[in-house]
């Protein structure tokens, strides 16, 4: 563990494992920092099949409270929070925006800064999008659904999806319901695999049992036709029938886009991106993958901390 970070596994005594009501679902959110202090909302990305959720934020929750008060909260769908009722929309991105949308409400205290990793990160802007009133500054996190990246090899990276999936889908090749299994599907998201450690796994596999079978079913039933499944992942990722990526410019809100040198979601797609939103700043993390928060604990933390405290941006 880098240089003994605080996580919510090694410092539980510093994090709040909080639920709320929230349109009627109980949501899990990890809480942390002084109620007083600015706050700031993480929102993570797709659960991979085994309900992950906001635990992947471990190593950052704590170090981030010391300067906000920090909500890390589980999607519908993900982690310790309830599944939608229509299962048919488990893992679509407009109901989970919407559920973390009214969770913030429900907050009340203002605009919030908003941390959106991956699919989050689609979540982030679509609220900043939408709901710009909720939102004081915006940080996404190697967002290839908010870049306009389409999950295949055409603009994928092809290594990355023919090592995890099944030829032309989204269908994990690993039985997730071994610690081997979940070790193989997370790894290729990240630099240092170091960073998968014990009670990560052991948490993720706790997920597992709850999460998989719901998700595999979903997802088979999803990719029996490709052609249709494409074409409803382009409509999950837009607005009103345009895609998310070609709505960035309307962003008003500050915003700094990170991105993993070494990301298999390809830093092309975090460059266009950041040219595409006003006033955006942009760092690229070397030794980084997806997982770049992760990979490099300290540094993110530091720019977040920076980017979110200093007066002179926006």
């Amino acid at each position: 563990m880098r240089d003994e970070l605080p996580t919510i596994f090694n410092s539980p005594d510093r994090v709040e494992s909080n639920f709320y009501d929230v349109d009627g679902y109980r949501t899990h959110v990890w809480e942390a920092g002084a109620p007083s202090g600015s706050h700031l909302v993480l929102v993570h990305g797709a659960a991979g099949q085994i309900g992950m959720g906001a635990d992947r934020w471990y190593p950052n929750i704590i170090p981030l409270s010391e300067t906000f008060r920090v909500h890390a909260i589980d999607e519908l769908g993900h982690g310790d929070t309830d599944a939608p009722l229509d299962r048919s929309l488990l893992a679509m991105v407009r109901e989970r925006a919407d559920h973390v949308a009214a969770f913030i409400e429900q907050l009340d205290v203002g605009p919030v800064h908003l941390v959106g990793q991956s699919q989050g990160g689609w979540i982030a802007g679509y609220i900043a999008i939408q709901r710009p009133e909720l939102v004081e500054r915006l940080i996404l996190v190697d967002s290839a659904s908010m870049a306009g990246a389409s999950l295949g090899g055409d603009r994928g990276n092809p290594d990355y999806f023919k090592r995890v999936f099944k030829p032309g889908t989204m269908i994990p090749k690993f039985d997730l319901t071994t610690r081997d299994g979940i070790r193989s599907q997370i790894a290729p998201f990240m630099f240092d695999p170091s960073m998968i450690i014990d009670p990560w796994l052991d948490r993720l596999e706790r997920l597992s049992k709850r999460w998989n079978e719901m998700y595999m079913t979903m997802i088979e039933e999803f990719w029996s036709d490709a052609e249709h499944a494409r074409a409803r992942i382009q409509a999950m990722y837009s607005i009103d029938g345009t895609h998310i990526s070609e709505l960035a410019h309307t962003i008003s809100r500050p915003t700094l886009v990170l991105w993993g040198k070494q990301s298999n979601k390809d830093l092309e797609h975090g460059l266009e991106l950041y040219k595409k939103i006003p006033r955006a700043q942009m760092h690229i993390l070397d030794e980084a993958n997806h997982f770049l928060w992760l990979d490099q604990p300290h540094v993110f933390n530091a720019l977040v901390r920076w980017y979110l405290t200093e007066k002179d941006i926006g």
